[in-house]
């Protein structure tokens, strides 16, 4: 071989070797040298590809979202036919996923241990996947489509079903789960979806920015959780250290720790705390609604109006918790998740896709809300109400029922 042939190989088995070394330790224990000892390639070659692991570690990831893509996209041409290429191609990734998920699970559970730059990777290989989902309902012969931010949320959907199963080890229900996806996707289209808008009514009732109840309380707890917040969002959380914290609540390290082992678990308590305010938030708008889907509508604009009057702690529950490491593992959608259960407490049981349904759903509004927090559009948040409603209703009362429901539902909210 040629030297870049030699080169190309030795990427190559770089590649395996990161995945097998992460699979076996995960990323913080993982170090080069595990690496070259799975690919088989010398400690110098590793440097003349890769400045450090976690250049070989992005690498890697790349390749492994380039591979799925590749997947997908074969399995759609290689049949006929719009249903079954649909079907093909959401088969051959959720398949090769459960037969081979060290990849996979490198990409959806192990980056979030490297901090932000996981972040960047998982909006990039969103925004491919995002692509390929609006492009294949583009080329529907009913020339029913998805509007961009269902496609956004249908990929976030189907990342949580795999990430909830490759995150426990249960990969293998992947094998039975195609046609579930795939009924729960079809849920969100309808050519009803083109009524759905923005009501005047929802962005008139925008609330001005206000502290959270639980960091306003005169208490210790609470300074020193408001100290996290407030340092988390002027230096960064990676560059906070306990004393730096305790000092800024105006109490002693050893007081601090009375209060938590570590920054960490204080910063995990300021996430707690954040979701169980904006769930109880929502609560009479579920209760005070004539039905489940006007609760659901009512609900979701009551907790757009709480995340936006709380701009700070929203970025810290989907920005800044990439900051926190192995931690962020199993946490990524936890300000969402409380959210959804609370919305399908009292829901009939799903008409599509029953076995996901409730998993994909949060992910699909932590994908949609993420995306908006990310690009700072916190805004126009207000513009998503109807979606996100939208989001939740039509698994379980079907598309156009969905939109109906929300039509109606904003007769009364224009009373208030």
């Amino acid at each position: 071989m040629d030297r870049d042939e030699v080169a190309r190989n030795q990427r190559t088995r770089l590649y395996g070797g990161m995945i097998e070394a992460i699979s076996q330790r995960g990323y913080r224990a993982t170090t080069v040298a595990h690496v070259i000892a799975f690919a088989g390639v010398s400690r110098r070659a590793f440097y003349e590809l890769f400045p450090n692991k976690e250049e070989c570690f992005l690498a890697t990831y790349d390749i492994v979202v380039a591979r799925a893509r590749k997947i997908t996209l074969d399995a759609w041409v290689n049949e006929r036919g719009w249903a079954n290429r649909v079907h093909a191609g959401c088969k051959a990734l959720l398949d090769d996923i459960a037969a081979q998920p060290k990849g996979p699970k490198l990409v959806l559970v192990d980056a979030l241990a490297i901090g932000p730059k996981a972040r960047e990777r998982m909006l990039l290989a969103g925004f491919a996947f995002e692509r390929l989902v609006t492009d294949a309902f583009q080329r529907a012969p009913d020339g029913v489509g998805v509007p961009r931010v269902l496609s956004r949320g249908i990929v976030g959907g189907v990342r949580q079903v795999i990430f909830r199963r490759l995150l426990e080890g249960r990969e293998r229900e992947l094998l039975t789960l195609t046609d579930e996806v795939l009924d729960w996707i079809e849920s969100y289209r309808t050519p009803a979806i083109a009524r759905l808008g923005v009501p005047a009514s929802i962005s008139a009732r925008r609330t001005p920015p206000m502290p959270a109840e639980f960091l306003a309380r005169d208490d210790k707890r609470a300074r020193v959780l408001s100290s996290v917040v407030h340092l988390t969002l002027d230096e960064g959380y990676a560059e906070l250290t306990d004393p730096q914290i305790a000092q800024f609540a105006g109490v002693s390290t050893e007081a601090f720790h009375k209060q938590f082992p570590s920054k960490e678990e204080c910063f995990l308590a300021v996430l707690d705390e954040f979701v169980k305010e904006a769930v109880d938030s929502v609560r009479p708008a579920l209760q005070d609604a004539v039905n489940w889907q006007e609760g659901v509508y009512r609900a979701v604009a009551a907790f757009v109006d709480y995340v936006i009057a709380h701009e700070a702690l929203l970025r810290i529950a989907f920005i800044d918790l990439f900051e926190l490491g192995p931690a962020m593992v199993g946490r990524m959608t936890r300000s969402v998740e409380e959210f959804t259960k609370l919305l399908t407490e009292e829901a009939p049981e799903p008409r599509r896709g029953p076995a996901v349904a409730q998993e994909a759903i949060t992910g699909a509004l932590w994908a949609m809300i993420s995306a908006y927090v990310a690009h700072g559009r916190l805004a126009k948040l207000a513009h998503l109400v109807d979606h996100l409603a939208f989001t939740v209703l039509a698994p379980y009362v079907g598309p156009k029922a969905a939109v109906e429901a929300i039509q109606a539902a904003r007769k009364p909210m224009r009373a208030l």
